[in-house]
């Protein structure tokens, strides 16, 4: 195993940035947060530059809607991606184990806040950072081999470790994984609104990447009311994830096996509500099932993993394999399952064709859902922002009650709901959905039925979806 941290370029100057957008003209106001744990966010600052103006940030903006206007309200919105996906870059992190290479790259961001935990000791800039994975070659392969998998936003100030910036969200597969999982909670009543005090949740995220998925539920949920547990079974990963992408080093939990992962986190990880195994995800579901009982519920599962090829590891999908029986013993009875895959416009993709992926999807249903309420929907992000996401949600209990309005309808009424009624982020901030585009019918697919993309990740759009 070998490893390299590279030097990292601080930004010498923000990048031209178009003027004229929506909030272009409006005020910022400093935001200020001290919390009392060791934890805390102190002198939280958020001041966002655009072209020489201070503007108010909501959370996120018009994410998926044709983009017409620069908006600066979301910091990860789709006329920035090209200033990672097509500027040059350069290697600022490299690391080596048995599964190939994980590189990370850095690139200049035009938009400039001051956001840092902790108190800074000089001037803070921000850049993005793209994870990649490679092969198993005997060199450090070239910043531009092996597939792109992350991109986050972090902060860097007089050469201490990166911060990712947590209300940046940058990829909209990502955007759309979060939307889902929080509107099929709240319809099926798991995530109340209307003033009742939201429970904990506790959600489960198997494959880290960057951690911007962990990191956005930590930061979006109020303080104490969300327990992330992350799984990761590359090292490399883990490794260039703290030391080059931002993500904290204190969720990086002490396990040398599944057991003692399991254990770990069924005692509560020493207080930390953010806490990464790099440990398999089905040994750890395995061994966590077997020992945690009732006592310990995921309320929503990310399932975000695939190989260097593109394809999720068949022991996650595998009706047969140990996984999907031993989360199904983790599960709440209204939870929300999201699956990950990367599937063209065709129907087809790295993940499998037509018929591997209903072999997929009957599965985790079969596995993990009520055969009789239970509901089934899959969404995909847009194309001109993704090379072929397609996510499916599962929602374990389906809707209480009548089903008479359709599965589109109730999944955007709930999306609303949390649009309008789920609670500032840790900074103070709105959650924002914004919806666009149309709707398409629902259809029946091997038993299920497949809701055609209710959502275009934080957005309500009709496209291809499911091909039997």
């Amino acid at each position: 195993m070998s490893s390299t941290l590279h030097p990292g370029h601080a930004v010498q100057a923000a990048l031209p940035c178009a003027a004229g957008g929506r909030g272009a003209s409006r005020t910022l106001g400093a935001v200020a947060s001290v919390l009392a744990s060791r934890r805390a966010f102190v002198g939280l600052r958020r001041r966002l530059l655009v072209s020489g103006h201070r503007t108010q940030r909501p959370f996120f903006g018009d994410l998926f809607g044709p983009e017409e206007v620069i908006d600066p309200d979301d910091p990860g919105r789709v006329g920035v991606c090209g200033e990672y996906q097509n500027m040059p870059g350069s290697m600022v992190a490299s690391e080596q184990s048995e599964f190939g290479w994980a590189l990370v790259t850095r690139h200049d961001a035009s938009e400039q806040d001051e956001f840092w935990i902790g108190d800074a000791t000089g001037t803070v800039t921000q850049e993005w950072r793209e994870l990649r994975l490679s092969g198993t070659s005997e060199t450090r392969p070239g910043m531009t081999a092996g597939t792109g998998q992350s991109v986050v936003k972090v902060s860097i100030c007089d050469g201490a470790t990166p911060q990712m910036v947590p209300y940046c969200m940058a990829l909209a597969y990502t955007k759309s994984l979060c939307a889902a999982a929080l509107s099929g909670a709240h319809l099926q009543g798991a995530m109340p609104l209307d003033g009742e005090e939201m429970p904990t949740f506790r959600a489960l995220v198997i494959g880290l990447g960057a951690g911007s998925i962990p990191v956005w539920l930590k930061h979006t949920f109020p303080k104490g009311k969300v327990i992330v547990d992350a799984l990761e079974i590359d090292p490399a990963v883990v490794t260039v994830a703290t030391n080059a992408m931002g993500f904290p080093k204190e969720a990086i939990r002490p396990a040398s096996d599944a057991k003692a992962a399991a254990a770990d986190a069924s005692s509560g990880a020493d207080g930390e509500s953010m806490r990464v195994y790099s440990i398999p995800g089905e040994d750890f579901v395995d061994a966590l099932a077997g020992l945690a009982g009732e006592d310990y519920m995921y309320d929503l599962v990310f399932i975000d993993a695939f190989d260097k090829n593109g394809k999720v590891p068949p022991v996650l999908v595998d009706a047969s394999e140990p996984f999907l029986p031993s989360l199904n013993k983790l599960l709440a009875p209204k939870a929300t399952l999201v699956l990950n895959l990367l599937v063209g416009m065709t129907g087809s993709g790295s993940s499998g064709g037509p018929k591997e992926i209903q072999a997929m999807v009957s599965a985790i249903h079969g596995s993990c859902c009520d055969p009789e309420s239970s509901e089934v929907f899959t969404i995909r992000t847009p194309i001109k922002e993704s090379s072929g996401n397609q996510i499916y949600g599962f929602l374990r209990a389906g809707r209480a009650g009548s089903k008479q309005t359709p599965l589109k309808e109730a999944l955007k009424a709930s999306a609303e709901a949390v649009n309008t009624d789920f609670p500032p982020d840790q900074l103070g901030q709105k959650l924002r959905f914004d919806f666009a585009g149309g709707w398409s019918s629902a259809t029946k697919t091997g038993g299920l039925e497949m809701l055609q993309a209710p959502f275009d990740g934080f957005a309500l759009h009709s496209s291809p979806s499911f091909a039997e």
